[in-house]
This record gives C-alpha cells, sequence and structure tokens, in this order.
C-alpha cells in the first residue's frame, strides 16, 4: 500500500534540485526517490549539465519535473545555483544524482526548520551504498561554524541537509572551489544560521559521491580554503590547526591507496601529527601503521573504526 504523503502548507514547498551528467539510471532513481517522499508539496528541478540534453529521456516528457537543459557543461555548483533560481520552494534539497532519500526524509527534516526561526539547516544520518552507517554527532548541533571550519560537520552534507531557500539565497551566486565545494558550502551557511539534525537514516549515498572527496581535488580545495578563509581562521586558531591536520591525515590515506609502502604518505601523517592539537589517537597510529606500509595501515584503521568509533561512525567522512 502507498504512503500518504502528510499535507502541508502550499507555501511551505521543498524544491528538490538535481544537477546531473551523464548518469540517467541513477538519475532515474534518484527521481524515484524524490516522489517516493511522504511529504507534499514537492517540485523537481533536474538541471542536466551534460550539453548535450543528455538526461532527457529520463525526465523532460514527465510533466512532475522541471528539465533545465544546459547549453554547455557549466560543472555541478553552477547547476545547482540554475536550478535554486528555478526553483520556488520555501525548503530546499540539493541532491545528486547518485544518491537517494529515503521515504521519510522531508517529511522528518521540514518540522525541524519550521518550529525554530534560528535553524535554517536540518541534517540527518546517511548509508553509504554498500557501505557503513552514519548516525549525526550529538554535538553538531546548534552553532556549528567551529566545526564546520574544522571539517567535522559529518553527516551534514549536501545530500543529507535540507535548507531554507533564504539562508541559501543569501550565498548566491556559490564560488567555485572544485573538490571542496561542499565544505565551503557547510562554513558560509554555518556563519548564517544554526543547524540542527534528524537522528534517523534518510539519505542512501552513491558509491561515486565518494570519489571527489578522496581525490587530489578535495585535498586541493581544503588547501584553498584554510587560504581563503584565513581571516577566520585567525578567530579560531584550533579549528585551523585541526582543519590542516585532518588535510594532511586525508593527504597520507590518498597516497597510500596507490602505493604499497610511500615516504610521502608517512611525511604526511607527521604533519597532521604535528599540527593536530593533542596528541590524538588516531594521528599517532596512523603514523607509526604507515611506516608498515598499505596493508598493516588498512587494517589498523578498521580496527580503530570498529573500536574506538563504533560501527555507526565507521564511516566517518567530512
Amino acid at each position: 500500500m502507498e504512503a500518504t504523503p502528510v499535507a502541508s502548507n502550499s507555501d511551505e514547498t521543498v524544491s528538490v534540485v538535481i544537477p546531473t551528467y551523464y548518469r540517467n539510471d541513477e538519475l532515474d532513481a534518484a527521481v524515484e526517490s524524490v516522489f517516493a517522499q511522504r511529504y507534499d508539496p514537492i517540485e523537481i528541478v533536474v538541471v542536466d549539465d551534460s550539453g548535450e540534453a543528455h538526461a532527457a529521456p529520463v525526465v523532460a516528457d514527465d510533466d512532475r519535473v522541471t528539465y533545465v537543459p544546459l547549453e554547455e557543461n557549466r560543472g555541478p555548483y553552477a547547476a545547482r545555483e540554475i536550478g535554486i533560481e528555478r526553483s520556488t520552494g520555501r525548503y530546499v534539497q540539493l541532491l545528486d544524482d547518485d544518491d537517494r532519500l529515503l521515504p521519510g526524509k522531508l517529511e522528518a527534516q521540514v518540522p525541524r526548520l519550521r518550529s525554530n526561526s534560528d535553524v535554517g539547516v536540518a541534517y540527518c544520518g546517511l548509508r553509504w551504498e554498500d557501505g557503513p552507517t552514519v548516525h549525526p554527532d550529538p554535538t553538531v548541533r546548534g552553532d556549528v561554524l567551529e566545526d564546520a571550519l574544522q571539517f567535522s560537520t559529518s553527516p551534514a552534507m549536501m545530500g543529507t541537509m535540507l535548507v531554507e531557500r533564504s539562508v541559501l539565497e543569501a550565498l548566491l551566486p556559490f564560488p567555485n572551489r572544485h573538490g571542496a565545494d561542499d565544505i565551503g558550502l557547510k562554513i558560509e551557511l554555518a556563519r548564517q544560521t544554526d543547524f540542527d539534525y534528524v537522528d534517523e537514516v534518510l539519505l542512501v549515498r552513491g558509491r561515486s559521491s565518494n570519489s571527489v572527496g578522496t581525490s587530489w581535488d578535495a585535498i586541493e580545495g581544503r588547501h584553498e580554503i584554510l587560504s581563503s578563509y584565513a581571516n577566520l581562521y585567525a578567530e579560531y586558531p584550533d579549528a585551523w590547526r585541526r582543519a590542516l591536520a585532518e588535510t594532511y591525515l586525508v593527504s597520507g590515506q590518498f597516497r597510500l591507496n596507490d602505493r604499497i609502502w610511500s615516504p610521502a604518505a608517512i611525511a604526511d601523517f607527521a604533519r597532521a601529527l604535528y599540527h593536530a592539537p593533542g596528541l590524538p589517537p588516531v594521528y599517532l597510529g596512523s603514523l607509526i601503521a604507515a611506516l608498515f606500509g598499505r596493508g598493516v595501515y588498512r587494517r589498523s584503521r578498521s580496527l580503530y573504526s570498529s573500536i574506538a568509533l563504533g560501527d555507526e561512525r565507521a564511516g566517518k567522512t567530512m
């Protein structure tokens, strides 16, 4: 039996903006996940960034979807910006074309925004496709600027967040920080508004969604964030140290993925340990494990995730 959508006021429309780029099968699943929401009203805006209307067979003839084919490839953030401008809802859900909303997501998040005028972002937990589940950190709510600056807001990210339109529009146009767009967006949102969360897993994150976050572009993007927000980081020196340490940690992990043994990875882990406030076990353990190569490092990381973080935090990402 189909679920009955929750009745909502017409001025509480949720706009779901989906940029897409040559992933029609995934796009179809993403759109269907929006249709399955137990919330009404919803509008869907699909922005086709292929430059050749590649997604037209999936959505062009569906009158429930506003289809916006771009004449040329503009990149994901430009596509999102265009989608936001074409949408009309009070709340905005940005959804990657390979992610899927679980049926109760919008139903659960809208009341968080509706009930507290100080909150402009509501996020939730997620499950990586064929991977771990990540629940919200209870400490990441309210004023989360320091958390955002130190790259530790997981699982608050593009797909898990529902955002008040007025807050999001104040940030337009989006700067292009390829590889770190998500981090920059969360910092800007945290400067504008409080965050809250729903302690439920309401998003399935696609396998390809993690590729940018673990790329050299992502690492360079983090360094760009540290540079472009230097004045703000001066007010939060511990956050700067943690963010820099986290960046070197990710860099070391990336280098070690490419080689069985990597002096450059060891150097990055040493830099991470140097910059991290205190002596965090994960940084010290990463450095020691990296000395013995990729195999030992991966086993030690898995053990740390399961024991120290617990299974529900094992997938913790930025």
